[in-house]
């Protein structure tokens, strides 16, 4: 035990459940503005009068079950998922919508509200991305989770939500809102702003340096706006904290292939780890193998992808890219046919369809 000598030392901030003031003060510290950036976990009064309403008593545990059980139930909590939406807490609530991050602030917060010491993990074996051109977006997911001596509680909010995460990392407040800021800016990305994109990414990496997709994203970002020294800057602290993550390699390798460094592309892939590569790593390593006349490496790569995403329309229209190049005409044809099947408004495919004399599905 260490003793706290008056006028000598500061006890360290408790950053797991922070109060609003806390909270301000550490991300003021950390140079995150607090004037553009909310606190996703702030509650009002009426949330914390319907969290006690739809919290009935019993255990911690029985409380929280019945807090998820009320927020799924749409008479008592009409909430609509939108994948592209990513909202503070208070946000989620008010306009009853969001992703899976929103609603898992909204309950982490309503939790807090209760008296509650919920927080926030990232499933750490769970690799999402979303493709932009030859570039990765990460994605990430989260959980709810409460741990009271040697009991761990999770609550999901995903599709699977009955099944156990494994490999989690519980979050810190700062981590939390670093998550918030990280999608916020993907949204912006994918969006087409890249420069309102690269200063959520910025506050990200300066609240959670250790969280390797905030870099990655950010060097995404910075190659967008032309900044080629930034984004290996980004991309180098990303394999900093995880040196064998398959997304950050892919877009590094991207890049090095960009400026016609084939070599240091091929090296970058090879330390990826494919084991743990998004379906979307695949596709960026499939077309680097495809660009250097490597076919069937290259339908290696996109095969991979299909098979762990089979409703992801970019694999089967990789797939048939690779088939082509191979000369297997029918069965690019079967492929096109599949990725128009999963996604009936990818343009690619539609104009590869007609090049093939594949019948094109009214858009």
């Amino acid at each position: 035990m260490s003793l706290a000598l008056a006028g000598c030392a500061t006890a360290p901030v408790d950053l797991r459940n922070m109060s609003p003031a806390q909270w301000s003060q550490e991300v003021a510290r950390r140079g995150v503005d607090t004037g553009r950036v909310q606190n996703p976990l702030l509650v009002t009064d009426e949330m914390r009068a319907e969290a006690a309403r739809l919290a009935r008593l019993g255990t911690d545990v029985q409380r929280l079950q019945s807090l998820q059980t009320s927020l799924f139930n749409t008479r008592e909590f009409p909430f609509r998922y939108d994948n592209r939406r990513t909202l503070t807490a208070i946000e989620a609530y008010t306009e009853r919508e969001g992703n899976c991050l929103s609603f898992t602030n909204l309950f982490v917060a309503l939790a807090r509200s209760l008296g509650i010491p919920a927080t926030t993990a990232l499933v750490l074996r769970v690799r999402g991305s979303e493709r932009e051109g030859d570039l990765i977006v990460v994605n990430t997911h989260v959980v709810a989770v409460y741990q009271q001596a040697a009991q761990v509680t999770y609550y999901d909010f995903d599709q699977y939500r009955d099944r156990r995460p494994t490999a989690v990392r519980p979050l810190d407040d700062l981590w939390i809102t670093a998550l918030y800021l990280n999608n916020r800016g993907s949204d912006e990305l994918r969006a087409g702003r890249p420069d309102q994109a690269l200063a959520l990414f910025e506050d990200t990496v300066r609240l959670a340096p250790e969280f390797a997709g905030g870099w990655g994203n950010l060097g995404v970002t910075r190659r967008r706006l032309g900044n080629t020294t930034g984004a290996f800057a980004a991309y180098e602290e990303a394999l900093l904290v995880d040196p064998d993550n398959p997304t950050v390699l892919s877009n590094l390798a991207a890049l090095y292939s960009s400026l016609g460094k084939e070599r240091e592309a091929r090296q970058a892939l090879a330390v990826a780890s494919v084991a743990d590569a998004s379906p979307h790593s695949l596709l960026v390593r499939g077309d680097l193998e495809l660009a250097q006349g490597r076919a069937h490496d290259a339908l290696s790569f996109y095969t991979r992808a299909r098979r762990l995403d089979p409703n992801l329309g970019e694999a089967w229209l990789a797939s048939a890219r690779g088939a082509l190049a191979l000369g297997r005409e029918r069965a690019a044809r079967r492929y096109v046919a599949k990725a128009l099947d999963r996604a009936p408004d990818l343009a690619e495919a539609r104009q590869l369809a007609a090049r093939l004399g594949v019948v094109v599905p009214a858009s």
